[in-house]
């Protein structure tokens, strides 16, 4: 039994071709790349994403947080108020991401006030 292609070697030629042209462009040429290429071959976006991928060219997207900003990690912040503190603190990284963010937050105003 024949295994069925989802994509020639003429579309992933081009499909490759056209996309390379917008990788250095802004994240929504590229996504608008992925979704013009999707419809002239008749493909789901998510198809031609994994093709581009399994490829090794697509460009994953940014990833960003609820509050709009890049995600960081929980260990930075802890090591962020270890920092600010000046002292090792043992259970920093038990402290949920919200609360280390508050306290680094309130740290730094007091500094802020401490030197005006």
């Amino acid at each position: 039994m024949a295994k069925t292609v989802n994509y020639t070697p003429e579309m992933v030629a081009e499909m490759t071709e056209r996309y390379v042209a917008v990788v250095g462009k802004p994240e929504s040429e590229r996504d608008a790349m992925v979704a013009e290429i999707a419809a002239d071959f008749g493909k789901k976006e998510r198809s031609v994403r994994q093709k581009l991928s399994s490829l090794g060219v697509y460009v994953a997207k940014t990833p960003v947080a609820k509050n709009g900003k890049a995600p960081i990690r929980k260990s930075v912040l802890a090591d962020e108020l270890q920092e600010l503190v000046g002292k090792p603190l043992v259970s920093a990284d038990n402290l949920n991401k919200v609360d280390l963010e508050i306290l680094i937050d309130f740290i730094q105003e007091l500094q802020g006030d401490s030197e005006a």
